[in-house]
């Protein structure tokens, strides 16, 4: 039996074969596939900053003090 695939955005089961994992009503809250694209990347680099927020600051003031 096939898994049901849901929207990563509000979790309902989608039917057929749909692009980046969205419902039709999300792609067009989101936007186009290049936009949910961007909204992902944004999201994974802002918590990686965070992260590792601490580390980038020393190094960047190692490198101005050279």
């Amino acid at each position: 039996m096939a898994e049901n695939k849901k929207c990563w955005a509000c979790k309902r089961t989608l039917v057929g074969d749909l692009k980046m994992g969205l419902c039709p009503d999300c792609m067009n809250k989101y936007g186009s596939v290049g936009a949910v694209v961007a909204a992902l990347g944004l999201t994974v680099s802002g918590r990686q900053l965070v992260k590792h927020g601490g580390k980038i600051i020393k190094v960047a003031a190692k490198i101005i003090k050279h």
